[in-house]
């Protein structure tokens, strides 16, 4: 089996458009749908390589055309399916993970599936992404590639140590970020980024 370099996570919130969906499917290795995810990832006309899950979200006719060989189901109820997804990307060892479908609907949903995230950064380079904007859950610094002016806002997790910006229109320099409105609605100067910081999780926010 060749090497998983990329994969696309469609969780269960149905908020994209299917041409979205699509764009982001043809540019990834693997296609990983979240319990009812595999739904939505059908209806954009996507055919999963595997849904995981306890499945009880799954109709029975995404059931039938996915196969019942590519249908992981957990039935542990004490953590989510973003993080039984999330278990199985480990297994596979991409380098990049990309969700969709993951912001949006409940609350408590939207931030137990970005506190998943955060939880997982160790191990990947992870883009929750949107037609309108993209968020990266951070617990090392990282460069992005932005269209200049670009709004960009940081959102701290816990205590950021030594965190430097550079690229952005406000600048920090070997600073403590607190989690606080301070590093929200900054500007891209360039069509690049870059965030360094020693330690802390963090969130970087930038709209299209």
């Amino acid at each position: 089996m060749a090497k998983i370099k990329s994969v696309l996570i469609i969780a269960g919130f149905n908020g994209e458009t299917k041409n979205f969906l699509k764009k982001e499917a043809a540019s990834h290795d693997f296609i990983l749908a979240l319990d009812g995810g595999a739904d939505i990832a059908l209806n954009a006309g996507i055919l999963p390589d595997m849904a995981v899950g306890d499945l009880d979200g799954i109709s029975d006719t995404a059931k039938a055309k996915i196969g019942k060989e590519k249908l992981f189901k957990i039935t542990r109820q004490d953590n989510t399916d973003m993080e039984k997804g999330l278990d199985f990307c480990k297994v596979i060892k991409p380098q990049k993970i990309t969700v969709v479908c993951a912001l949006g609907g409940r609350l408590d949903f939207t931030l137990g599936n970005f506190i998943s995230l955060l939880n997982y950064a160790k191990y990947f380079d992870i883009e929750v992404k949107s037609a309108d904007f993209s968020v990266y859950p951070l617990v090392k610094g990282g460069s992005f590639k932005v269209r200049k002016g670009a709004t960009v806002s940081l959102i701290a997790f816990s205590d950021i140590k030594n965190i430097t910006l550079s690229g952005l229109k406000y600048s920090l320099k070997n600073e403590t970020l607190k989690p606080s409105q301070r590093a929200v609605s900054n500007k891209a100067l360039k069509d690049k980024f870059s965030v360094a910081f020693a330690k802390g999780k963090l969130a970087v926010i930038v709209f299209k």
